[in-house]
């Protein structure tokens, strides 16, 4: 882990100066410096937290003028260093404030945000209308914000039929590194413009979409409303053929019959159900009881979770959870009875599908479980591949551990996987990956003090890292063979050198013409770290 060193605070005096009711403070910058996997060689010079679009574009020209670069953070829970410093004049821009949602068009069908708005408080602003977005946020909704989610890419509810957060988008805000304001889509017209329709001529939303702020800071986002089903199913299945599991995602997702279809693997089913306990299942059927459409179907999804709990947690293989959603009870029934088919024709057992019920009730949990119950860090490593691919992907990947198993053993580390469905196209392999290492500060964030107490800290463990690096090393070289892709692309995927010639000159070309002092998260899509 490179060890961050902290710059002079001289040159902020010029910032504080120029920008007096702009936030900008220097403490606990060592948050700051970490995000869920990496460590900056750099702290940021400064936290900046705008409130407003006025703000972003003062900021941009104050940087560009005194030599600042600029990091972009929104809920800080990504693991790619998308946000972490790369040099000592780098100033952390936190968007976290901006949290308007500054229209709600129901007519229309869309709603536009700050880009600071959380997927949790957006579900809840959005819940008595009946809307939804069509993508509606990942597991770490309660802090991941929209802004950082449309930056990175993000992936999960609702990408089983509806793709990720990059679908949902309309239009976009964006102060470049110029500080200009572009705005893309339909409201960029001259007029009575109004951001309802993506595609009209060249798609230049997707031009800042996944693009990891490199090409600038989007200040207002809107997305596509569609209303919310009436009717959910629910449906696990254990299967002893991962390969098969995959493919029977892959179908699922190319007839478009889930909102959401994940696998993990056995450790990681039977550790979730274990570390549930009796109390939070109290909670959980509470939960269930209180948010259910009514007092019957509470009822019934709270004894449904209570009977089955984690019984069936040891008997299990790979476990598939599934969520269909209907407009009617006759749609959702269908759509379940299809899925049912699917998993038994690929082998699949059905078990209670208690995970799938949990999650849906209690879609945002708290991020207090960055680390695992007995104090080991954890790593993520995913990518998306076609559906015709997903078996050889697992099984590849797999592949690489079991070459490495003596060295991994011998180091502490384990692996499992969450695996995803992602529309008609495509499906997700994802390594979850554990060993002893110290705590870095953004883990300890999310925890109360008791936890805190209570867990058992772990030595740092530079060896162990670098044998995980040539992990991700190897699994990122036959992914690539595949074809695979990636979200959070930050410094740790590789993006830019992977492109086609022809390709490299035009983001080339993009960067010079959006950025050209090269202030705007200076790396991300081109370079990689040294430690990925």
């Amino acid at each position: 882990m490179m060890t961050a060193q902290p710059r002079s605070a001289a040159p902020l005096d010029d910032l504080t100066a120029r920008l007096p009711n702009l936030a900008i403070t220097t403490d606990d910058l060592s948050l700051y410096g970490t995000d869920v996997y990496y460590g900056a060689e750099h702290l940021p010079a400064a936290l900046v937290r705008p409130w407003d679009e006025t703000d972003v574009v003062k900021l941009v020209q104050a940087a560009r003028e005194l030599g600042f670069s600029l990091n972009m953070r929104g809920g800080g829970l990504s693991y790619s260093a998308g946000y972490l410093a790369k040099n000592d004049h780098s100033l952390l821009v936190d968007l976290s404030a901006m949290t308007e949602i500054i229209e709600l068009n129901l007519t229309d069908r869309f709603v536009t945000v700050q880009p600071g708005v959380t997927w949790s408080a957006l579900r809840d602003a959005l819940r008595p209308h009946g809307m939804t977005t069509p993508f509606w946020g990942t597991f770490s909704g309660l802090h991941a914000t929209i802004g950082g989610s449309v930056s990175q890419g993000a992936k999960f509810y609702g990408s089983a039929s509806r793709g990720g957060s990059a679908e949902s988008v309309l239009g976009l805000r964006v102060v470049t590194g110029r500080a200009e304001i572009l705005t893309t889509g339909s409201a960029s017209a001259t007029g009575r413009a109004s951001p309802f329709f993506r595609n009209y001529g060249p798609d230049l939303t997707g031009m800042f979409l996944g693009d990891c702020g490199a090409f600038g800071i989007k200040t207002a986002i809107t997305l596509q409303l569609i209303p919310t089903a009436k009717e959910e199913a629910y449906a696990s299945f254990s299967f002893d053929d991962p390969a098969a599991q995959m493919g029977a995602m892959a179908q699922i997702g190319a007839e478009l019959l889930a909102s959401e279809c994940s696998g993990i693997d056995p450790f990681t089913a039977r550790t979730r159900m274990a570390s549930q306990g009796f109390l939070s299942d109290l909670k959980t059927i509470g939960q269930v009881v209180t948010e259910a459409n009514s007092l019957t179907h509470g009822l019934r999804d709270a004894a449904l979770i209570g009977l089955s709990g984690r019984r069936f947690a040891n008997k299990i293989g790979y476990l598939m959870n599934t969520i269909v959603e209907g407009q009617d009870r006759h749609e959702a029934n269908r759509k379940i009875k299809r899925v049912r088919q699917i998993a038994k024709d690929a082998g699949g057992r059905a078990v209670p599908a208690s995970v799938p019920r949990v999650m849906r009730k209690i879609p945002f949990p708290p991020m207090n479980s960055l680390l695992t119950p007995s104090g080991k860090r954890m790593a993520w490593l995913h990518t998306v591949v076609p559906n015709s691919r997903g078996g050889e992907a697992f099984t590849r990947t797999e592949a690489v551990f079991t070459r490495m198993k003596d060295e991994l053993k011998q180091h502490g580390i384990a692996h499992g996987y969450l695996l995803s469905t992602h529309g008609p196209t495509a499906v997700g392999v994802e390594t979850l990956i554990r060993w002893p290492d110290a705590p870095l500060p953004l883990h300890l964030h999310f925890m109360s003090d008791a936890e805190q107490a209570a867990l058992k800290r772990r030595d740092d463990n530079p060896a162990a890292r670098a044998v995980l690096k040539r992990l991700s090393n190897e699994i990122l070289a036959d992914w690539k063979d595949l074809g695979g892709v990636h979200v959070q692309i930050g410094q740790k995927y590789p993006y830019f050198e992977t492109r086609q010639p022809e390709v490299q000159t035009l983001l080339r070309q993009l960067k010079a013409l959006h950025d050209p002092d090269g202030i705007m998260s200076p790396g991300n899509l081109f370079e990689l770290r040294d430690d990925h």
